[in-house]
């Protein structure tokens, strides 16, 4: 493009460049229209790679979280090699039982106590039956999850912590005894210890917690390090 104006009257030279300007404006527009189409399909790819990595999170701790709970066929086979031939029966039961017991009161409470709004680091306080599950996971879950496959991969935890109760305390208690101590323990021991280290308790690292314990720097400490 030439900036030379063409020999004329002084109308022609401002003819000339309006014309040179409109062409120049144009060009801009093209310009200003292709880096917003790049923009665009920037912000696409990225969500695309969010989706992708949240995606590939929660498959990871789904799987894991299924080798876990394979803890729970261990157990129960050690158990059954360690106990009489008529207690056999008593001790698979006991496993099973674990398994339901710890389902069902880590989602009511144990979850809560947990991973809940801390009270002076030592237990949790909200999320009681999942109420915040939907809420990015509830506190230091997934970023932009729903928080299920957290659950689900604490819960074989819970079980297999229950579990070995069981292993401890065979042939040795009734059965009935035995059921409120695995409550006992989904739904109190082992939550308030979790909220402790892993949640937002006293010995945790999580910045949402009240007081740091043996603190390194603000996002580690030796204790949920070692742990």
């Amino acid at each position: 493009m030439s900036l030379t104006p063409p020999p004329g009257t002084r109308t022609a030279m401002e003819a000339y460049l309006l014309q040179q300007l409109g062409s120049l404006q144009s060009q801009l527009s093209d310009e200003q229209a292709a880096t917003a189409t790049m923009a665009a399909d920037l912000r696409a790819n990225v969500d695309r790679m969010n989706e992708s990595e949240k995606n590939l999170n929660s498959g990871v701790l789904v799987v894991c979280g299924a080798l876990g709970f394979f803890m729970q066929t261990g157990f129960a086979m050690l158990e059954t090699g360690s106990v009489a031939k008529n207690n056999v029966i008593n001790i698979l039961f006991k496993n099973i039982c674990d398994a339901c017991v710890a389902g069902t009161f880590w989602w009511l409470l144990g979850y809560g106590f947990g991973y809940g709004k801390t009270a002076g680091g030592f237990i949790g306080t909200d999320n009681f039956a999942l109420s915040r599950i939907y809420d990015n996971g509830g506190n230091g879950m997934l970023f932009d999850s729903d928080g299920w496959e957290m659950w689900f991969f604490q819960w074989a935890f819970v079980g297999t912590a229950a579990t070995i109760v069981s292993g401890s305390v065979c042939e040795r208690i009734r059965i009935e005894a035995y059921i409120m101590t695995s409550c006992a323990v989904s739904m109190f021991i082992y939550p308030v210890v979790v909220h402790w280290v892993w949640g937002e308790g006293f010995m945790s690292s999580n910045k949402g917690g009240t007081e740091f314990f043996f603190t390194q720097d603000s996002h580690s400490n030796g204790v949920i390090d070692f742990a």
